[in-house]
């Protein structure tokens, strides 16, 4: 289960959504990894769970009918199915 967590904070901490310095963000999102495992077995699942992350936990400025914020977040969905498929 830590070879699991550590996978998927790892693509976290490389996605870096919010732009955090190197020296806290392995740490920084951490809490959001029980509610990604939740969804990882439906990329269309985990994709509304890391938009709601992005717009009602984080701020930050994910537009959800842009077509490039799409790609990088179906992007980052991949790593985190394949980093819980790994794990396991």
């Amino acid at each position: 289960m830590q070879l699991l967590f550590e996978n998927i904070n790892r693509v976290l901490a490389q996605w870096n959504p919010i732009g955090v310095s190197d020296e806290i963000v392995e740490d920084e999102y951490k809490g959001y990894i029980p509610l990604i495992l939740k969804f990882s077995k439906s990329k269309q699942k985990l994709i509304r769970c890391l938009e709601n992350i992005l717009i009602n936990k984080m701020g930050v400025g994910y537009d959800p009918t842009n077509k490039e914020h799409l790609k990088d977040l179906e992007s980052v969905c991949d790593k985190l199915i394949k980093a819980s498929t790994i794990s396991n």
